[in-house]
């Protein structure tokens, strides 16, 4: 089971979900003063967990950490929604791009397009999302590392945390807040 909310999967905590989405992602909608170029945001009620069979990686998408979903240019939206199957995948490909680390990027895509595959997102969405973050994602990665302090929002009330939880560099791959080895 490569996707689960908090620290263990869903079905340790009693909860059935289909194989290929065995926990909920649990988020909350903020306000429109928080929207990113037009797209309405969340943050996240707990913490996500990814595992990667292929990368060999377990990436864990703190609480609190805001997200648009999938950034959908608006030109677009009709043809794919932000939300729908692929909302998971979206949300670590959120996370990787905003920690921003150096020299990783297609490693980000790569992760976005093995978590699409699992969430069973149609070949051809797949396909478009993925060429999407390879030609259009570079200006997006590493951007949010200006504003770290303002990727984390409290999920009760929908306001942003004064200061981030922890210091950005340490959700570098082998730091404590980074990706794990599976």
């Amino acid at each position: 089971m490569p996707f689960y909310s908090g620290t263990k999967p869903a079905a340790e905590m009693g909860l059935k979900y289909a194989p290929t989405m065995p926990s909920a992602l649990l988020v909350a909608i903020l306000d429109g003063d928080i929207e990113r170029e037009g797209r309405t945001t969340a943050v996240l009620y707990e913490s996500f967990v990814y595992e990667d069979e292929i990368e060999g990686l377990r990436f864990r998408v703190p609480q609190s950490y805001i997200t648009d979903f999938a950034s959908i240019p608006w030109l677009v939206r009709g043809l794919i929604p932000a939300f729908g199957r692929h909302a998971k995948a979206a949300v670590v490909h959120d996370w990787l791009y905003a920690v921003g680390e150096p020299d990783m990027r297609a490693r980000a895509d790569r992760v976005f397009l093995h978590a699409l595959r699992e969430l069973k997102v149609a070949w051809f969405k797949r396909l478009i999302l993925y060429t999407a973050v390879r030609l259009g994602g570079g200006s997006g990665y590493n951007k949010e590392r200006r504003i770290w302090n303002r990727t984390f929002a409290d999920w009760r009330d929908g306001k942003r945390l004064e200061i981030a939880p922890f210091e950005r560099h340490t959700a570098f791959s082998g730091e404590t807040n980074g990706p794990q080895p599976l």
